[in-house]
């Protein structure tokens, strides 16, 4: 009886050592830290690589024969210096005679 009495209370003591032996070791907890981090690089790394096809694919649609053309009239409301631009009111869209 006092012989399983001692393992039970060895088998504590060993769990609480180890218990301590992890929590204060700064080599493991250096280790779980640099492992989440790790992680969190990973994950913004994807993110970046998504964005980097992203942008590349708006890079081939602008290098497209006529885009940039197309861009700078349709957002920039340019004309050519020959070009006279005709503006008609949208239909059902109120008079605004001033």
């Amino acid at each position: 009886m006092q012989l399983k009495k001692h393992r039970q209370t060895l088998r504590y003591i060993v769990l609480i050592l180890l218990a301590v032996f992890l929590v204060a070791n700064r080599g493991l907890r250096s280790l779980i830290r640099n492992y989440l981090e790790f992680r969190r690089l990973e994950k913004q790394k994807i993110e970046l690589e998504t964005e980097k096809l992203g942008l590349e694919k708006d890079l081939r649609a602008m290098k497209a024969p006529g885009q940039i053309e197309h861009t700078a009239r349709k957002e920039l409301g340019l004309i050519r210096p020959d070009e006279i631009e005709y503006r008609f009111r949208p239909p059902g869209a109120p008079k605004n005679d001033k």
